[in-house]
C-alpha cells in the first residue's frame, strides 16, 4: 500500500507540530486565580470558568484586547521574545484597572508563518510569568500556522481578557472634579507603543547593549491598583488612565468628562534619564513625542485633593512610583475634555 502523502504538511502547516504544543501547555501546569474557578481550559473547543463574585453588589463583566505592536520586530531582531508574553498580558489587564475592575482570565492568539516551538515556548512563558504576577487564569487559545502571510522566523500576537467590577464602585469620568490632583505611576518604559519611531531611530543609530535592554523592558502591570484602591476610602481615586499609544494627550481625556483640563506641568513628568537621552539624540521635543509614547508615566490618576497624599503613599508601600503632575482646572462648558502643558 503507498504511503499516504501528508499534503496540509507540505503546504507549510504542520498540525502534529501544534499538537505537541498545546500538549506542553497543558502538562506545564494552569494560571490559576482567586476570582473564580478553571472548569475546563487549555485543549478543548471552549473553556469554562466559574466566577466568584461573592461580595459584590452588582458584578459586571469587563473586557479588553490588545497586541503588542512592532516592538515584536525588534524583539525578533534581538531574539528577546519572553518580554513579548508579559507585554500582551500586561497591555490587556493594565485596561481593566482604569475601571477599578480587576482580571479573571486570559486567551492569546498566536499566529506564525511557521510555528517555531522555542518561539512559541519563550512568549507562553512570558504570558504565565505575567499572569501570575497578577492572579488572572490562562483559559484558552489559538495557535495558527499561516504560512505565506507571515514570513518564516516572524509572528503576531494578540490579548483577550475578561474581567470584573463591582458596578457600585467602578471608576467613571463623572466621578473627577476641578482641583483633583493629577497623579502619575511610573512606568517601566515605552511599554508597547511607539517601535516604530523607535526602530527607525535604532536604524539611524545603533544602540549598546543595554540600552537595547531598556528599550526592551516589557510593559509594567499595575497589579497593585485593586488593593491601593481597598485601602483608600471609596470615592478617593476618581479616574485612571492607561497611557499607551496616542500618549498621555491622547489618552487622558478619555477618562475625563467634558468641560475640564488637565494642566500638567511637563518638568515633572517621571520620564526616565534613559529615554530622554534618547529623545535628546535625535532631536525629539517634548512637543513632538508626547503624543507617542507614555513619556514616563505608565498610568495617571485623578485623585481627591485631601488624598492624593494618602494615595501616593499607598503606591510607595507597594513599591509603586507615583509623583504628582498636575491638577484638573475647569474648561469652557460643553467642550471637550483636553490636556494643557502649562511650566
Amino acid at each position: 500500500m503507498a504511503e499516504t502523502r501528508d499534503l496540509y504538511k507540505e503546504s507549510g502547516v504542520d498540525v502534529e507540530k501544534g499538537d505537541a504544543l498545546v500538549d506542553w501547555l497543558q502538562e506545564s501546569g494552569s494560571i490559576g486565580t482567586r476570582g473564580g474557578e478553571v472548569v475546563s481550559g487549555i485543549g478543548g473547543f471552549a473553556a469554562l470558568f466559574r466566577p466568584d463574585f461573592r461580595g459584590m453588589e452588582d458584578p459586571l463583566l469587563v473586557t479588553g484586547t490588545d497586541g503588542v505592536g512592532t516592538k515584536v520586530l525588534l524583539a525578533i531582531e534581538e531574539k528577546q521574545l519572553e518580554g513579548l508574553g508579559f507585554d500582551l498580558v500586561a497591555m490587556c489587564v493594565n485596561d481593566l484597572y482604569t475601571v477599578g475592575g480587576r482580571p479573571l482570565f486570559f486567551l492569546d492568539y498566536y499566529a506564525t508563518g511557521i510555528l517555531d516551538a522555542e518561539q512559541f515556548k519563550a512568549v507562553l512563558a512570558g504570558i504565565r510569568q505575567a499572569l501570575k504576577q497578577c492572579d488572572t487564569a490562562l483559559l484558552g487559545g489559538e495557535t495558527a500556522e499561516l504560512p505565506g502571510l507571515y514570513e518564516k522566523g516572524h509572528f503576531d500576537l494578540a490579548g483577550f481578557v475578561v474581567g470584573v467590577v463591582d458596578g457600585v464602585k467602578r471608576l467613571k469620568p463623572d466621578m473627577v472634579e476641578t482641583g483633583d490632583v493629577l497623579i502619575a505611576l511610573e512606568s517601566s518604559g515605552f511599554h508597547s507603543n511607539g517601535y516604530s519611531l523607535v526602530r527607525k531611530w535604532l536604524k539611524e543609530k545603533k544602540a549598546s547593549p543595554e540600552r537595547i535592554l531598556k528599550i526592551m523592558t516589557p510593559t509594567r502591570i499595575y497589579w497593585e491598583l485593586p488593593q491601593i484602591l481597598k485601602t483608600l476610602p471609596w470615592g478617593s481615586v476618581h479616574a485612571l488612565a492607561n497611557i499607551t499609544g496616542g500618549g498621555i494627550s491622547g489618552n487622558l481625556p478619555r477618562v475625563l468628562p467634558a468641560g475640564v483640563v488637565a494642566e500638567i506641568n511637563p518638568k515633572t513628568i517621571p520620564t526616565p534619564e534613559w529615554m530622554q537621552a534618547i529623545f535628546d539624540e535625535h532631536g525629539a521635543s517634548f512637543a513632538s513625542v508626547e503624543g507617542v509614547f507614555n513619556m514616563g508615566a505608565g498610568m495617571i490618576a485623578a485623585v481627591k485633593a485631601d488624598a492624593a497624599d494618602a494615595f501616593i503613599k499607598a503606591c510607595a508601600e507597594s513599591k509603586l512610583g507615583a509623583v504628582k503632575i498636575g491638577r484638573i482646572v475647569k474648561g469652557e462648558t460643553g467642550t471637550e475634555a483636553s490636556v494643557r502643558y502649562k511650566g
